[in-house]
């Protein structure tokens, strides 16, 4: 029974176990702080076991990044198809998953975009993460197709309403005061996020370019 409690000794699913360790350690560190030893400590495991399996730091952060981006996906699908089958309803179907998801899992949502710390060669990430980004690029060309807008802006409309939800989702993770005003919303903070994307809906649902475009 002693060996239980020494480093190294370990029984179950390594890599969960150390993708738990990991998220702990950029929950209570931050990505500055965050060590493969540390991950080790707390996964209650030899100091080589995360390198073994994962390689360096970045390996590690990728293969957490990845399992990230495959549960936003699936919240995703579950808001979608909870949402009614309209374009704009299934648009702000997928944002408030990627708040909601952001709000629950501050540490991994903030390592899911920094291209700095992952390895951008891994298949497995881009994979996840294409498949996020297709929710937002399947309903945003459903909702310009529905309103006759024109394909050219396709590109621009998909770029606004994916700055509206991740600004609104790093603003919530990072800046107090509106963390405040957004959570004193009695519906919760995906209702102010629903509102933003309906007040946006003119520049979502536009036919052709604005004038300052043309120009």
């Amino acid at each position: 029974m002693a060996a239980a409690n020494k480093p190294g000794y370990h029984h179950g699913d390594l890599r969960t176990s150390l993708l738990k360790a990991a998220e702990s350690v950029l929950q209570d560190r931050g990505m500055e702080g965050f060590t493969l030893r540390e991950c080790a400590r707390r996964a209650n495991v030899s100091h080589g076991a995360p390198a073994h399996h994962f390689g360096e730091v970045r390996g590690l952060m990728s293969a957490l990044a990845t399992e990230s981006f495959m549960q936003l996906d699936n919240l995703m699908q579950h808001h979608r198809k909870e949402a009614p089958s309209d374009p704009f309803s299934q648009l702000q179907a997928a944002g408030l998953a990627y708040v909601e998801y952001a709000s629950a899992h501050r540490a991994r949502f903030q390592l899911m975009f920094r291209t700095d710390r992952l390895d951008k060669e891994n298949e497995r990430l881009q994979e996840a993460g294409e498949r996020v980004y297709a929710h937002l690029d399947t309903t945003m060309r459903q909702v310009n197709e529905d309103a006759g807008g024109d394909e050219k802006l396709l590109a621009d409309k998909t770029a606004l309403a994916w700055s509206l939800v991740h600004g609104f989702a790093t603003l919530l993770l990072e800046n107090t005061d509106f963390a405040e005003q957004v959570h004193a919303d009695p519906k919760g903070p995906g209702n102010m996020m629903k509102r933003i994307l309906s007040l946006s809906g003119l520049a979502l649902t536009a036919t052709s370019p604005p004038e300052i475009i043309k120009k």
